[in-house]
């Protein structure tokens, strides 16, 4: 794998092996330069979209979303370009980005200095600086809050700069560095450090006067531009020179400050990308402040300047925030001699702790005497940050509430860095590093349950260590109190544990140790929201779905649906649910975690009563019932061939009814597990109306993405409720949904039992649609097994039930059906009207997929009446239809007739190429009877290349399909097809054999090529 090099530090460059090779476009490199400024990072959507555009388009996740696959698709294989809920993080290696390179090369500069290795230390700095090839991502247009990225990435190597200056300085190289001083200063005349060194550099290098024109030419821009006097370190320099002394070449080593970090974790493992990602932002603080904020300069609740680093590491109740900004912070110690300062500010209780009290405990703690401490927030806020002022401290501020708490303890002055977790994402944070803390991966969670119960103990053979991991969900706090319980017991075998929390109700009470309890951590989240987004926590409990749209919470509220969005969000907000990703229309999609779940529920069945769960479990199920009937209707052109039984719906606004089932077979790809544990549920709750309703309203979904599994378990459980409450109706119409089912799976025998006991069930009933729908797929397998007369018969008693119920949908099928008889037979004079009068009809009712099938059928005709140009065309537009659709079997249908149309133009390369593709298309959904068909003609291709024994082994094939069906017709086709290959390789006993057989069953169903293979017997054994 070739090696891949990226550049942010100037024009935005992707390098393979040292060579420059790859070429962005403009969109896709601001992406990319957005990416690489917050490397290791997860950067969110929206700000993306603000990089991208100054005014988004509507369409713009969309775009955005095109532009990440394109971008992926032009780096080399292997780029870690990963999504990230609803944002994307490029992780890459620290050798892989020039800003981790010169970043890391600054950190062990400046480590050198101060350690005394100033020639070290100054090679290291030049290298860093090497780094840069111009601004960053110089020529990339960047919007958004990425320009205060940039110019925070700028003063990184402004700051190293003057890093590099001093280190100069150290070694006697003083004339060096006046020129780069002077360049620097005519670029930012404001920046005092560097008219500090400038002085210093002058006078070391025997220059008084010019030190001392330098102060008062610093004087003059200070005043002149922000009407205050040099700092007292430049007044005191400059009293230095003016008294012939100068401070010592070498700084002395400064004594460590405060510490009021917790202890470092001894086991801390994984989450190394969060940790790299969260050093690099602190980063920048490592630099010496050297411009002082005048006391009262700042209002407490102004931001204070971007230069500040922050780092905020937000995630869900348990997930280990605390316990990685405390490893962050020991880490970056060094980096902050002079102190650092923790709080826990407890945001997510009810009581968060206030900001001046948090003021209070951090001035005291930098020895301010208590009878001095002020009054009052801004007081506070100010001598604060001037007791900060000059320093280097990393401020730890543990649990926040949200912005609002935050501003007053943030320091005003560069040399301060500020590392922050929460629950929330605090994004109003200026120019702050988000660092998304996710659940950890089942790798870096079993190595933490052998950190605390042993090695050889998890590595017990019954594999119960992985279920154990597994059950706590990634949630480390869960792991670690599985941990410490097993650990308590030394006597427990793993599986006991396990056991344990299998039972989902119990497995919040199990995960609770001495302190420890993952209940404690979720409900501080909760008692922490606002009365109606605690209902809608509760509520959402109660749904079995694994993730869920919006709509759901409306649902289960009865409230408008933008109200509904806005509890929601308030929990994602929290990390009580997490964002799962969007469905194809753009809509997000959420999920709880496991346990977070399990207390949902917990809190739903002791705050709300029994009538109350069932009335708003209802509302959402007969919600997915109200969206699953207008995407079937959206599908199929109209109410047809869907039975309604007697449900109240629920239904969403119909804004959101149209945004979500515009397209309806993305919105069934979205929620096909919905569907299916909605019906379970409403099972469950003894709903039989609704379950069977909800099952056949997605049955004509999930047949047209061949979702099968998904179809069974929705109808089996729907005959169960059914049959259990003794519902007539609602068994027969599931019955023969089912019947469907095994028709497309080829279990004839099994369609007819369930066919025949449906058609009694809707005759007990008394409902003729029903019975009507019943004899239409009965018609169907008696056509599929060639038994015409009787099809016909069966299509003809349907037809009055299916007109008296304006069942259009019905209709169509059977003139199709009847139509495709016809053509069987070989009487296409009669099979053609039946499938016009099916194409205008299914024109009319918008059934686009009706239409589609009987145009294949009419290319059928065509194709055996000699014209095949004509029957190609329209196989290629009903295969473009389908594909377009996604309807798996209807593609496979019409690419089947476009080979068939090829084999008669003898253009066998384009049939084969077509043949494998059906064949691919049957094989993966699982239809037998359709590889069958592709089988066969894929033999006569062969017969067409003379390669006699690979189409006898391919017709043999076939033949063995259909008797197992069986499909006699298909079956006496292809012994008729085994003759003509045996009669061309020069087998004539094995010809006429297989002609017989093959008369035998075409006679049986009345079909047309009866005649011609008699003809064939007769003019062989003449």
């Amino acid at each position: 794998m070739a090696a891949v090099f990226f550049g942010i530090l100037g024009p935005v460059c992707v390098r393979l092996d040292g060579r420059q090779s790859i070429e962005l476009s403009g969109k896709q490199s601001v992406v990319l330069a957005s990416l690489l400024l917050n490397v290791n990072t997860t950067v969110s959507r929206d700000r993306l979209i603000a990089a991208l555009w100054e005014n988004a388009p509507h369409s713009a996740v969309s775009n955005l979303q095109t532009y990440v696959a394109q971008l992926r698709k032009a780096l080399p294989p292997g780029t870690r370009l990963l999504t990230r809920g609803s944002g994307y993080l490029l992780q890459a290696g620290a050798d892989e980005v020039d800003l981790l390179i010169f970043d890391q090369e600054v950190r062990l500069a400046r480590l050198e200095a101060e350690r005394g290795e100033a020639g070290a230390a100054a090679e290291r700095f030049e290298r860093a600086l090497a780094l840069w090839r111009g601004q960053p991502a110089e020529g990339t247009p960047l919007g958004g809050d990425l320009l205060a990225r940039v110019a925070e990435v700028e003063e990184r190597r402004t700051e190293t700069l003057l890093d590099y200056a001093e280190v100069k300085l150290v070694l006697g190289a003083h004339k060096e560095i006046i020129d780069d001083l002077r360049r620097l200063l005519a670029d930012q005349p404001l920046r005092e450090r560097a008219w500090y060194l400038l002085m210093l550099a002058h006078a070391r290098a025997g220059q008084r006067d010019k030190a001392l024109g330098t102060y008062r030419r610093a004087r003059d821009v200070l005043v002149e531009e922000l009407g205050v006097e040099p700092s007292k370190d430049l007044q005191d320099l400059q009293s230095m020179i003016l008294g012939d002394g100068l401070p010592p070449v070498a700084p002395e080593p400064r004594a460590r400050g405060i510490c009021q970090l917790p202890p470092d974790i001894a086991d801390f493992v994984g989450r190394q990308g969060e940790l790299a990602a969260a050093l690099e932002a602190l980063g920048p603080a490592r630099q010496r402040a050297t411009t002082s904020e005048p006391a009262g300069a700042e209002s407490a609740w102004i931001p204070p300047t971007l230069t500040v680093p922050l780092c905020v590491i937000s995630g869900q109740g348990g997930v280990g925030k605390t316990a990685l900004a405390v490893h962050i912070a020991h880490h970056a110690r060094h980096d902050f001699p002079d102190g650092q300062l923790y709080i826990n500010l407890r945001g997510g209780e009810n009581r968060p702790t206030d900001p001046e009290e948090a003021l209070g405990r951090f001035l005291r703690a930098l020895e301010v005497d208590s009878a001095t401490v002020p009054t009052g927030l801004d007081q506070r806020a100010e001598l604060y940050r001037a007791k900060l002022a000059n320093g280097r401290y990393l401020v730890v501020l543990d649990d926040a509430a949200d912005e609002g708490q935050l501003y007053p303890l943030l320091p005003g002055t560069p040399g301060c860095a500020v590392l922050i977790t929460s629950r929330h994402r605090l994004t109003g944070l200026p120019a702050a590093r988000l660092i998304d803390l996710p659940m950890m991966p089942s790798g870096e969670a079993l190595e933490l349950l052998r950190h605390l119960i042993g090695a050889d103990r998890a590595a017990e053979p019954s594999g119960d260590a992985d279920t154990l991991v597994q059950l706590c969900g990634g949630l480390p706090l869960a792991v670690r109190i599985a941990g410490a319980k097993l650990a308590a017991r030394p006597h427990w075998g793993l599986d006991q544990l396990v056991t344990r929390l299998s039972d989902t109700r119990s497995r919040l009470r199990q995960l609770s140790h001495g302190s420890q309890a993952v209940r404690a951590s979720l409900a501080v989240g909760y008692q922490g929201l606002t009365p109606p987004a605690r209902r809608l926590f509760r509520l959402l409990g109660l749904l079995e779905a694994q993730d869920f749209a919006a709509w759901t919470a409306a649902a289960l509220l009865d409230m408008p649906h933008a109200e509904a969005e806005d509890l929601i969000e308030q929990l994602v907000d929290v990390r009580l649910l997490d964002v799962a990703g969007h469905d194809p229309s753009g809509q997000a999609r959420f999920r709880f975690h496991d346990l977070t779940r399990a207390y949902a529920r917990e809190c739903a069945e002791t705050e709300e009563s029994e009538n109350e769960r069932i009335a708003a479990l209802r509302r959402a199920l007969t919600a997915w019932l109200a969206l699953t009937r207008q995407a079937h209707v959206r599908l199929c052109g109209g109410h047809y061939r869907l039975p309604y039984g007697r449900s109240p719906l629920w239904s969403p606004d119909p804004e959101i009814v149209e945004r979500h089932v515009r397209d309806p077979l993305a919105w069934v790809e979205a929620e096909r597990a919905g569907i299916v544990t909605a019906v379970g549920q409403s099972a469950a709750l003894g709903a039989d109306e609704l379950c069977w309703e909800l099952a056949s309203s997605a049955m004509h979904l999930f047949e047209t993405r061949s979702f099968y599994d998904e179809w069974r378990a929705t109808h089996e459980t729907a005959l169960l409720c059914t049959r259990t409450s003794g519902n007539l109706r609602g068994q027969a119409t599931v019955l023969n949904g089912l019947a469907g089912l095994y028709l497309a799976r080829d279990d004839m025998q099994r369609c007819g039992e369930v066919l025949e006991e449906a058609l009694a069930l809707f005759e007990k009933a008394e409902d003729r649609h029903g019975h009507a729908l019943v004899l239409v797929n009965l018609a169907e397998l008696h056509r599929l097994q060639g038994r015409y007369a009787q099809a016909l018969e069966m299509y003809e008693q349907a037809t009055e039930g299916v007109a008296r119920a304006g069942d259009h949908g019905t209709e169509i099928a059977i003139m199709r059906g009847v139509g495709h008889i016809h053509f069987n037979q070989g009487r296409y004079d009669l099979a053609g009207p039946y499938l016009r009068r099916a194409v205008r009809l299914a024109d009319d009712t918008g059934d686009v997929r009706s239409r589609e099938f009987a145009r294949i059928i009419l290319g059928e005709i065509e194709l055996a009446r000699g014209d095949s140009a004509a029957a190609a065309a329209g196989f290629s537009q009903a295969m473009a239809y389908f594909d377009t659709l996604g309807f798996p079997r209807g593609t496979a249908y019409a690419t089947l007739g476009l080979a068939s149309a090829r084999l008669a133009q003898h253009d066998l390369d384009d049939a084969e190429r077509l043949l494998q593709r059906a064949l691919a298309i049957y094989d993966n959904v699982g239809e037998s009877l359709g590889r069958a068909r592709v089988l066969f003609a894929w033999a006569e291709l062969r017969r067409l290349q003379s390669r006699f024994d690979e189409a006898v082994a391919t017709l043999t094939e076939v033949i063995a399909i259909c008797q197992a069906i069986p499909a006699p017709r298909r079956h006496g086709l292809a012994l008729r097809a085994l003759g003509d290959v045996y009669r061309e390789a020069g087998d004539l006993p094995a010809a006429v054999d297989a002609w017989q057989r093959s008369l035998t069953l075409l006679e049986a169903t009345s079909s047309a090529e009866a005649r011609q293979v008699a003809a064939l017997i007769k003019q062989h054994l003449v």
